[in-house]
């Protein structure tokens, strides 16, 4: 009996990319960052992608055995560098500028190379749950529900994020002006504020840069937290559906194709 090959729901994507990390015959592509596309020429039916897919939008043969992820190239290490960034803001909070990467370089591959590069091989943090999640299997592997990869929530989780984001910058203006002092601590799902006076080493360094380094280290925090907490409650990158740079990215390339279309 011939084995079904797999097909993409185009309309539901996301566009994580994390299809590409299970198919052995590299049969997959991201198309211009907007969705995933398979090719049929070189789908063998394996329905790897279709257990690996976190937002459950790809069709086909459900395998028996369990996906292993592949860790063949530099960047299929990076998930380290997400431990390392924790550790040292832990100890010293400057280092939290270094999240920044993770913020500006995916923007910078969806405005100037239209696709989602980033998402689809260098994300560290959806790397770390891939293998918390799936290598050591800490998670259930089960479909999200579809109010969480709906476009209403997607978007409006996105939205939510960066008024959140733009809070945290606002405070960090005050510091800056003046108008307000150095809060040493951070804000864990927005709401929490923990003690993290250790981490933060006196006046060498101006307080604003201090300030911002505490907000973006919480806003980090957060993120992975729920990143967590959905990896254990559903698939392992369950956090790729709903990501806010993802779905930020992913709007751009949308734009950005039509425009090339017109």
């Amino acid at each position: 009996m011939a084995k079904v090959k797999s097909e993409v729901n185009e309309q539901l994507c996301v566009s994580c990319g994390c299809c590409l990390k299970v198919c052995p015959k590299e049969a997959i592509e991201v198309k211009n960052g907007m969705y995933a596309r398979v090719d049929e020429n070189l789908c063998i039916g394996c329905g790897k992608c279709v257990v690996e897919c976190p937002a459950s939008v790809i069709e086909g043969q459900h395998p028996k055995k369990q996906n292993r992820i592949r860790f063949e190239k530099w960047y299929d290490y990076l998930w380290i560098f997400s431990i390392v960034y924790f550790a040292l803001g832990f100890f010293n909070i400057i280092f939290a500028w270094l999240g920044m990467i993770c913020f500006i370089t995916p923007l910078l591959f969806a405005i100037f190379k239209g696709n989602k590069g980033f998402c689809n091989r260098y994300c560290d943090r959806g790397q770390l749950l891939g293998l918390i999640g799936g290598r050591i299997g800490l998670s259930r592997k089960k479909d999200i529900p579809k109010w969480l990869a709906s476009k209403a929530f997607r978007y409006g989780f996105l939205i939510f994020f960066f008024a959140m984001f733009f809070v945290m910058l606002w405070n960090t203006y005050l510091v800056f002006a003046g108008a307000k002092s150095l809060t040493q601590a951070i804000t864990v799902l927005w709401t929490i504020n923990v003690p993290w006076m250790w981490a933060y080493h006196g006046n060498v360094i101006a307080p604003w840069v201090s300030q911002f380094a505490f907000g973006f280290y919480s806003v980090m925090l957060t993120s992975t937290i729920l990143g967590l907490a959905t990896m254990i409650l559903f698939k392992p990158r369950s956090w790729c559906v709903y990501c806010p740079m993802g779905t930020m990215t992913q709007a751009i390339c949308k734009v950005e194709n039509k425009i090339k279309n017109r």
